[in-house]
């Protein structure tokens, strides 16, 4: 009897759930990155064509030194675009980067009511990615190893990622107080009226 492997529908949803999250996370920071690559390219295409349109008239030696420095260059520029991009993308848009807004994707603070991040939230969040880079970006598959799908930017910031569907249920829950409550007891008139008597009295 309890051999028999049996699907729970509960927590077979909820595991699936945790599998769509973690591949819409994948996908939305490849689509991040691919965005910041994009901007870093253009960033330095305009760079290289400034210098040759403006510095042709110097040294050789000045032009090659450079010239060799262009890797360098696109390293640095690289990680300010990276810090830039996910900094003001939290800050600024609620939670939500280019690449999670395509995949329904939102970063929330847990004891919060409130669709922005802090500023604070925002900059741990970012320096959480940061950290990952010298691993070749590695490090952010721990979520797919933890039950609570958390990995380093999360820790970081104290925050979690969630998707369009649990926003919704969370946002259907909440109490917006635009409706009257009507009270258990509504005041008694008769007894409302002898105590104006007697204040008359």
């Amino acid at each position: 009897m309890w051999k028999n492997k049996n699907n729970v529908t509960h927590l077979s949803s909820f595991k699936n759930t945790r599998k769509s999250l973690l591949k819409d996370r994948l996908y939305a920071f490849t689509m991040d990155l691919f965005l910041i690559s994009i901007i870093n390219k253009a960033i330095m295409f305009t760079y290289v064509n400034f210098v040759k349109a403006f510095f042709y008239q110097l040294p050789l030696v000045t032009r090659e030194n450079v010239a060799d420095k262009l890797s360098a260059v696109n390293l640095l520029n690289f990680l300010v675009v990276f810090c830039g991009y996910f900094l003001l993308s939290y800050y600024l848009s609620e939670g939500k980067t280019p690449g999670k807004i395509i995949f329904n994707l939102k970063v929330q603070c847990p004891h919060t009511h409130s669709d922005q991040l802090s500023l604070k939230t925002s900059v741990l969040r970012t320096l959480g990615y940061f950290i990952t880079i010298p691993t070749g970006f590695t490090l952010l598959l721990i979520p797919y190893f933890r039950r609570d799908a958390k990995g380093i930017p999360d820790w970081l910031s104290d925050s979690f990622v969630m998707n369009a569907d649990e926003e919704y249920l969370i946002e259907s829950l909440e109490d917006t107080g635009s409706a009257k409550v009507t009270p258990l007891f509504p005041e008694d008139p008769v007894a409302k009226k002898i105590s104006k008597d007697r204040k008359v009295s």
